[in-house]
């Protein structure tokens, strides 16, 4: 790992790892990995000095009061053979319980989230802390993977498939030309000779769940034995998750669902799911810890208790003794966990919404890791204080302009366990096309020329416009059709089009506020030099940093006043229009950007825009219920780090069309984005048909204007070096590791 320590020497630390065995197919997360090179620090000013790395940190000395020994455990490594019937191969050793040092490591983050412990329930970014905090686990690892300029690479298909919980898995297929393929889940190495034309027969998946990993609670102060985690707990974690609940409010519940059927168990350490539709790194975006993902959970204590929601428990390095949401969590330290046990026994995580309160925190030392202001790096640098580069997070700070819900119909194949809505009418209550949200589109043909601006309809959803054969009323969130009501969409195009006026005059407000972004000047000012320019969003928006291989220079947001303000009059918005701008928080956004970007909107196009800064947390079941409906920033998207990419293609899409079984969405929904998934999905991922179709969907995205970027910010954790002498900081979305650290004297 690299720690940047005063006056911005780089250090190389490498940390300790209990020792495990090799599996048979290669390294992988769970085992000590050769070293890799230095990774480089993301966007962040150069460094100066120099010099050797210190040699590796002795372990810890004897423990003045070691934690209460726990019985040693079996722990096993390995993988999948990949061949027809294969089984996970494994080498059993015996971990001998780990001394440490009695010592609390204390952390002030911006969110600490609140206990949730059940997938079904597990709302993002909450959930997350789960993982990343090391309470529970996931099925995949990282495999440290390096580009050739020591960069890390941490994406799904390329570097999020090491065993973890799970030691390797297949997918048996169709064929072609008749009977079955069985494919290594990881290489999927004869992909082209597979026939998944058919949507109904997209094959199985078979996953292999490692020995040997036990389940904790807290109980009176005490830690409690669970049981061991087996291949039900692994189904029950992904059904609850999305694949049969159609309820999960779980961040992951789209790929739980989208990807997978119910989960079975037909053996103690083999689960498998029929696969919903085959996607070939599905299993990596589902659950690898990598991003946000589905923890591994007890259906034992769940059939126990009746519920597990609230309820800590885990299969991780630590265990949660109490957790006050919003606020603190305080958990003890495993000494026989099968992957690497801490060498502290206390770690306490606070919650401090300020960034210059947790630069004090960490000055004062009522903290030893901060994720400090990005403006205070350079006084706690000189102060004496280091910056962890690890992470090797930047936050994109991007906005979706949400409300765009462009979805009357369900897509093709929306399969419930008891109905098929294929085709069946819908409408979203965050779909408000009226003149007090000028940023939302119609694409209705039937309601070209209706008043939006009369005062009954501003914040009803369809704007008060009568469809022919589309009759609704709303239950909550959801939208209840007469029989008679057909559904629609942008395959309909004698009652669909990209090209109606409001189409025309909503993607021109858009515009205007995406060209009037003096990005450089927010870079420079806001973020110390730290962060850079960022024009394209996630999908469904030109979702490619400038850097990146694919990226086309006509897709592009510069600064250009002029430009922006002929977008507007092409609007008809007029200056001193006032609107909500929802800056999230909680969730890693910086309020400072959001508050330079709408100060650029009211001297650019002579706008009102005013700040709702509440916790993400809370606006995250309307985004659920597709009713969110203003501008927002958040702080994924893409970033610099694309720049390290040495080629591109894959799957376009991302459940941004109604899914049967909900899930999270940003407020915008088309059923082309649906169409898109489809068709690049079956292609090879960066042949020549692939990166043609990326590039004319690019295009179309580019035009629509429905998310843009504004400047990245990348995330650096302060620590006082007097008390954290190591940590195996891994480049994740958020601090993580934490098992690894080796407390200070």
């Amino acid at each position: 790992m690299i720690l940047r320590g005063k006056h911005g020497i780089l250090v190389l630390v490498l940390v300790a790892l209990t020792a495990l065995a090799l599996s048979a197919c290669g390294s992988s997360e769970d085992v000590a990995a050769p070293e890799a090179p230095a990774a480089a620090a993301a966007a962040a000013p150069a460094a100066g000095g120099g010099g050797s790395a210190p040699a590796a940190p002795a372990a810890p000395a004897s423990p003045a009061a070691a934690a209460p020994a726990l019985a040693a455990v079996k722990g096993t490594s390995g993988s999948a053979s990949g061949g027809a019937g294969s089984t996970a191969s494994s080498a059993s050793i015996t971990l001998e319980p780990v001394e440490q040092v009695s010592a609390t490591v204390t952390v002030v983050l911006d969110n600490v989230g609140s206990p949730q412990f059940l997938n079904g329930k597990g709302t993002w970014p909450d959930v997350m802390f789960h993982g990343f905090f090391g309470f529970q686990e996931p099925a995949l690892g990282w495999e440290p993977t390096f580009d050739d300029q020591g960069n890390a690479v941490v994406n799904t298909d390329r570097a999020c498939h090491a065993g973890y919980v799970a030691t390797g898995w297949e997918m048996i297929v169709p064929k072609k030309g008749g009977g079955e393929l069985t494919m290594e889940g990881k290489a999927l190495a004869e992909l082209d000779q597979a026939d998944l034309t058919d949507p109904n027969e997209q094959g199985t998946i078979r996953v292999h769940i490692r020995e040997g990993i036990d389940f904790y609670r807290i109980v009176d102060g005490d830690m409690v034995n669970v049981g061991e985690l087996t291949a039900e707990d692994f189904a029950w974690s992904f059904n609850d998750a999305g694949s049969d609940n159609i309820e999960s409010a779980h961040s992951n519940s789209s790929q739980a669902y989208e990807y997978y059927k119910k989960w079975s168990a037909p053996s103690r350490y083999v689960a498998e799911a029929p696969n919903r539709a085959f996607i070939g790194d599905g299993l990596q975006d589902a659950s690898s810890i990598c991003q946000d993902a589905v923890w591994m959970q007890s259906k034992t204590l769940y059939d126990e208790l009746g519920t597990t929601f609230g309820v800590p428990h885990g299969s991780g390095p630590f265990v949660v003794e109490e957790w006050m949401a919003a606020e603190r969590i305080e958990a003890q330290s495993r000494v026989d966990h099968w992957k690497q046990s801490p060498a502290f026994d206390k770690i306490v995580f606070l919650q401090a919404n300020e960034a210059q309160q947790r630069s004090a925190m960490l000055q004062t030392g009522a903290a030893d890791i901060a994720a400090a202001s990005i403006q205070d790096v350079g006084r706690l640098d000189k102060a004496g204080f280091s910056f962890h580069e690890g992470l090797d997070t930047i936050n994109g700070n991007f906005m979706y302009f949400a409300g765009n819900n462009w979805s009357f119909a369900y897509p093709p194949n929306s399969q419930l366990p008891d109905k098929d809505l294929s085709g069946s009418p819908m409408i979203r209550p965050g779909f408000i096309p009226t003149d007090k949200y000028p940023w939302i589109g119609d694409p209705r043909l039937e309601c070209v020329g209706i008043d939006r601006a009369a005062d009954g309809i501003q914040d009803t959803a369809g704007a008060g416009c009568d469809v022919a054969n589309f009759d609704f009323t709303f239950d909550g969130f959801d939208a209840q059709f007469t029989d008679d009501s057909i559904g629609f969409d942008h395959t309909d195009t004698d009652r669909f089009s990209y090209d109606t006026p409001r189409m025309n005059s909503a993607k021109a407000f858009r515009k205007a506020l995406a060209y009037s972004i003096e990005r450089d000047l927010i870079a420079s000012s806001v973020t110390g030099g730290y962060g850079g320019a960022v024009y394209g969003g996630a999908q469904p928006g030109m979702s490619l940093h400038q850097l990146h291989p694919e990226y086309k220079d006509r897709w592009n947001y510069s600064f250009d006043p002029d430009k922006a303000r002929a977008h507007l009059a092409e609007s008809g918005v007029e200056p001193g229009f006032e609107f909500e701008f929802f800056c999230s928080q909680g969730n890693g956004t910086s309020l400072e950007v959001c508050e330079a970007v709408v100060g650029q909107w009211k001297e650019h196009l002579g706008l009102e825009p005013w700040i709702d800064s509440t916790q993400y947390s809370s606006r995250r079941p309307t985004m659920l219920g597709r009713e969110l409906h203003v501008p927002w920033m958040t702080r994924w998207g893409p970033t610099s780090k694309d720049g390290r990419l040495g080629d591109g293609g894959g799957t376009m899409g991302g459940g941004l069309w109604p899914l049967p079984a909900g899930g999270w969405n940003p407020s915008l929904e088309d059923n082309l984005y649906w169409a898109n998934r489809e068709e690049t999905r079956v292609q090879a991922k960066g042949s020549a048909d692939n990166l043609t179709s990326r590039e004319a969907m690019w295009d179309d995205y580019f035009d629509k204007t429905l998310t843009i970027g504004t400047v990245e910010v990348p995330v650096l954790i302060g620590f006082n070096p007097d008390t954290i002498r190591g940590w195996d900081l891994r480049p994740y979305d958020l601090p993580n590791s934490f098992e690894t650290i080796l407390p200070g004297k």
